[in-house]
């Protein structure tokens, strides 16, 4: 009777050190898992003041950036300058301090670039500048009201705010959605009259077309566009000087889904999150097909680490500060 006792006494201890030893395992898997996510968080833990600066300075010399110039690209033509980086490691480490210390709380001064977009003149722009991880969704509406309401609630479930150029004619028959777009904090731009080739008119009808449209949106909504979106991307030298004359940047698209010819949604997804990158303007239109595959595009490129911003915050200068 003796033996089958012991065994299960035995049994018992091995189960008990079995458990502790699991139990252990996966603790240091769930610490080495947030070590992978939170590395500032794991690698200050026990940290003393001395220490605490040391990993700031060498932060510092990681995340210092110099301010990069606008350029007027062969290519591209204008691409935003970017605000350099300087790291101020001593506020730094009062913020982090002062904030408890559990995540280094970054302070950093913005440096301004010496060539700025204004500074190119009258330029076309396609794109943002390359080393912001952003992007900005361009809505053309030139016609029908029916599929915005749908996409007015996909782009406030993921707290996006896209740029929606309006059509003159259509703000004038539409003026309530018009208010509608600019109460949900989108921005609205300027995208002619009467949706005209803008290419082959002349400069008094071209500022006709531009500031009839700023008109309309302002005793719509209360907002004087300054951007503008020719129609079909058709414009020649003279357009893009008229915008400019009016205070208006002439804004065109790095990425088109083409999506008036209402293909699958699945075509449009294709086109956007294949060739997604850094500064990409994003022009598409409310369609059927678009405000299916809004849905996916927005998640897909956020899931992707993109950040979903306005036409005119891609072409800022202000370099976004690490968040640690």
């Amino acid at each position: 009777m003796k033996r089958p006792i012991y065994f299960l006494t035995l049994t018992k201890r091995h189960l008990l050190l079995g458990m502790a030893a699991f139990l252990f395992l996966v603790a240091g898997l769930v610490i080495g898992g947030q070590q992978k996510q939170l590395p500032v968080v794991a690698a200050m833990s026990g940290m003393n003041d001395d220490a605490l600066k040391k990993r700031i300075e060498l932060l510092a010399k990681e995340y210092d950036k110099q301010p990069i110039d606008a350029v007027n690209d062969r290519v591209w033509r204008g691409i935003p300058g970017l605000n350099g980086l300087k790291v101020d490691v001593e506020a730094t480490y009062r913020k982090t301090k002062a904030e408890g210390g559990e995540r280094i709380a970054i302070v950093a001064e913005q440096l301004p670039p010496k060539v700025h977009l204004k500074d190119l003149g009258p330029v076309p722009i396609y794109k943002g500048n390359a080393q912001k991880k952003q992007m900005a969704l361009m809505i053309n509406v030139a016609w029908g009201t029916e599929y915005l309401p749908d996409m007015l609630a996909t782009l406030a479930k993921h707290q996006v705010k896209a740029t929606f150029f309006l059509d003159g004619s259509w703000t004038k028959k539409n003026p309530e959605m018009a208010k509608q777009i600019a109460m949900a904090g989108h921005e609205l731009g300027n995208h002619a009259y009467s949706h005209p080739d803008m290419s082959r008119m002349g400069v008094s009808d071209q500022v006709r077309q531009i500031t009839r449209t700023n008109a309309v949106i302002q005793e719509a909504t209360g907002i004087s566009p300054k951007l503008f979106a020719p129609p079909s991307g058709a414009y020649a030298d003279s357009t893009v000087e008229t915008a400019h004359s009016q205070g208006m940047q002439t804004i065109l698209w790095t990425l088109d889904t083409v999506d008036w010819k209402k293909p699958p949604a699945a075509t449009i997804v294709d086109r956007v999150t294949s060739r997604a990158e850094n500064g990409a303007l994003v022009l598409m239109h409310p369609t059927e097909p678009t405000r299916e595959a809004l849905r996916t595009i927005v998640a897909t490129l956020t899931k992707k680490g993109y950040e979903l911003v306005t036409v005119s915050e891609l072409l800022d200068e202000k370099r976004p500060v690490p968040n640690l």
